[in-house]
């Protein structure tokens, strides 16, 4: 299969910490990811005009939602069309919370990106599969990912 015709970003802030990605891997369970998994695998292939309800819709203000629902809820994820890069969607904030009006989660996304959009922070390429501590042949300890070694080059949003 060729390349996507989406990209999965997630919100870096000034410091380089990836909160979206450190929650997607220590608040979800393997099953809770496999599903979000699933749904992004589906949405990473269709145009934009297709990412529709019951998956995907507006979350008020600029901001959208890829959701999935599990046994205990409703898994939320926040997040934006990239403002410069075409087909590029860019993860704010995650919660799995069964709340009806997640209005705390919108709120952290909300200030995520008024930093962007004063150059306070960046993105990276979200990684969907955990990645492993390896040691190479001199003892120097690598994250990769499982079968291969990705750059998780950035972005910074212009002022």
């Amino acid at each position: 299969m060729g390349k996507s015709l989406w990209i999965f970003e997630g919100y870096e802030t000034d410091a380089r910490n990836h909160p979206v990605q450190d929650w997607y891997f220590s608040a979800l369970s393997v099953d809770e990811r496999d599903l979000i998994r699933d749904r992004v695998n589906h949405l990473k292939e269709v145009e934009r005009h297709l990412w529709q309800l019951p998956s995907f819709g507006p979350a008020g203000d600029s901001l959208w939602e890829i959701r999935r629902d599990t046994a205990s809820g409703w898994i939320r994820m926040y997040g934006i069309f990239h403002l410069s890069k075409r087909h590029c969607f860019v993860f704010l904030n995650g919660n799995d919370k069964n709340a009806r009006n997640d209005k705390k989660g919108k709120d952290v996304a909300r200030e995520r990106l008024k930093l962007l959009k004063r150059g306070i922070g960046g993105t990276h390429e979200f990684e969907f599969e955990e990645r492993i501590l390896r040691e190479d042949s001199k003892g120097s300890k690598d994250k990769g990912s499982i079968g291969s070694i990705k750059p998780l080059g950035g972005y910074r949003f212009p002022n």
